[in-house]
């Protein structure tokens, strides 16, 4: 049946509620349940990632429920020089990439990279019921980023990032679920940013002042293929324009305090264009935003923050007020730290949700948005000479017409739903080599009916061992990862996508790393994922990989600079 060949429409939980930032673009695809597919996220030119966690509105509008991913990628530096990377390994899956990066003085620096991945991958649907198709994935990524200071006080920056990629997939039947089909998915993204900033008083020992002006672009196109003739077409873009100013002053005379004065203003618009043989929809959605932040430290002990954010929504929705406050208090006599903080968070519909683009799935015009209050509070304590600490936080966060699937639309529950859970995260320098750090998550969850959200599991942890030696005068790093990941609820759906609870078990992933600077210029590493070949399902039916290996090569060269 044309029901058959797509799958149900994901529920929805409290996690899937984030944001993802990529280098100041909000990435998240309007035509993808404003949701971000990491899948086709390449991390060789990742620098750093940050997780900010709770109801974050107040700074970062809507779909902050869950919280925010801010994702940073490599900046070129002084000098010149070009990277290379080459990986083999498990699965036929081959990886090159190649960077050229560089910076002058304080005028300018870029980087320009690309990477190309290629899998045979492994069944989509479960092999384990059956399915033995192998599903691969084929991606090219390319990176840009330059930034220019023509003046002390000024600089000026466009970033850009194309993929392109071809997701081999499978089909869904009710009463089954996942199952080999000759399906593939052919993915194109855009995304790209300019902006200014300008920095006053920047030279004053007591004000600054920087203004930083910005527009950003993103296409998300997804092109859905069934054994070789295009079924459907989902494409998602985001206009977004912002003014931020931020003020900082010191007052060493008045509480030795430091204060930071932002001032927001966000216009962004989202549009959807589906099409397929059951639906033709062309849906656009907009905001403008303004926001403002006080933050305050007094005595480098005592930090405090308040927030407050409006969105001016057209006529889908109500315009909505946020806010969030955070205080933190450092005991340095004994090296402990008490935070906390409150917030609320809005989740506006996702336009899929809104108008269905799906033939199994009927939009609901009538949705509400979800609305969530949060906090927290925890202590943080430092010890043996700060090598090692331990950080133990309880949160708490209560969501009201939490939008969930109901047969083949969607609808707001009425009540609350719960979210309550304890969250513990230590660290330790055991030698001057050997570090070793460790969480662990119990997470509570309950709709307003009393019950289990799906794809939470009630413990959550994770432990790493990281060890760093010197071999033949040269470094090297040794790295173990062992992550836990308790039992949880998920949907099974019978032939007419009725849905009913089914319980997936725990289970336990062992990840071996090491990497050896076989010279200045050349750093041999491998790993090994699921080091035990654990047999587990994320979600109901779905594959996941067995024991996998992998090799290759970073080759890093400093080149002559023209300047």
């Amino acid at each position: 049946t044309a029901a058959s060949s797509q799958m149900p429409a994901a529920p929805r939980t409290f996690a899937s509620s984030s944001v993802v930032i990529i280098d100041g673009i909000e990435v998240n695809d309007p035509g993808g349940g404003s949701e971000y597919d990491f899948g086709n996220l390449l991390a060789a030119e990742i620098e750093r990632i940050e997780v900010l966690r709770g109801p974050q509105s107040a700074l970062y509008g809507s779909d902050t429920i869950g919280g925010v991913i801010n994702i940073t990628t490599k900046k070129g530096r002084e000098g010149l020089r070009a990277t290379g990377l080459g990986e083999a390994g498990s699965f036929s899956t081959y990886q090159f990439g190649a960077t050229l990066s560089g910076g002058f003085q304080n005028l300018l620096d870029f980087s320009v990279g690309a990477n190309h991945l290629s899998t045979r991958g492994i069944s989509v649907a479960d092999e384990d019921r059956g399915n033995t198709e192998e599903d691969g994935h084929r991606n090219g990524t390319v990176n840009t980023s330059i930034r220019v200071r023509p003046l002390d006080n000024i600089e000026l920056g466009v970033i850009g990032r194309s993929v392109n990629s071809r997701i081999e997939t499978d089909g869904f039947v009710g009463g089954i679920g996942a199952v080999d089909a000759d399906r593939d998915t052919k993915v194109k993204q855009l995304y790209g940013r300019a902006f200014a900033r300008l920095f006053l008083f920047d030279a004053s020992d007591w004000i600054s002042w920087d203004h930083t002006f910005s527009a950003a672009y993103t296409e998300n196109k997804a092109d859905n293929d069934v054994r070789g003739n295009l079924s459907s077409e989902f494409d998602g873009f985001k206009n977004k324009y912002d003014y931020q100013t931020d003020l900082y002053l010191w007052t060493p005379q008045l509480a030795d305090s430091e204060h930071t004065f932002t001032f927001l203003f966000e216009d962004e618009k989202d549009r959807v264009n589906a099409s397929s043989a059951f639906v033709d929809v062309n849906q656009d959605f907009k905001t403008k935003s303004y926001v403002g932040q006080y933050q305050l430290g007094v005595f480098d002990r005592l930090f405090l923050s308040g927030s407050v954010r409006r969105d001016d929504n057209d006529e889908l929705f109500d315009n909505e007020t946020t806010y969030r406050a955070t205080a933190s208090y450092v005991h340095a006599e004994t090296r402990t730290r008490v935070h906390g903080s409150y917030g609320t968070g809005v989740k506006n519909p996702t336009l899929f949700e809104l108008f269905g683009f799906a033939a199994n799935f009927v939009g609901n015009p009538n949705l509400e948005p979800e609305e969530s209050r949060g906090w927290d509070i925890g202590v943080e304590q430092t010890v043996w000479d700060d090598r090692a600490s331990i950080d133990v936080t309880y949160f708490n966060n209560r969501i009201e017409d939490l939008i969930t699937g109901a047969g083949i639309t969607a609808i707001n529950l009425d009540g609350t739903t719960k979210i309550d859970g304890i969250e513990m995260a230590a660290r330790a320098d055991i030698l001057d080599d050997l570090s070793f750090t460790g969480s662990y998550t119990w997470t509570l969850t309950e709709d307003a009916n009393g019950t289990e959200l799906v794809r939470r599991a009630k413990h959550i942890a994770s432990v790493n061992l990281n060890y760093r030696f010197h071999l033949l005068g040269n470094p090297g790093n040794l790295n173990l990862t062992v992550d836990y990941n308790g039992n949880q609820d998920d949907f099974a759906f019978n032939a007419n996508f009725n849905r009913s609870v089914v319980n997936l078990d725990s289970f336990t992933l062992v990840n071996l790393a090491a990497s050896y600077q076989l010279h200045e210029s050349v750093e041999l590493f491998t790993r090994i994922e699921n080091a035990t070949d654990d047999d587990y399902e994320e979600i109901f039916t779905l594959g996941s990989p067995g024991i996998a290996a992998y090799g290759g090569v970073r080759l890093r060269f400093g080149l002559p600079a023209p300047w």
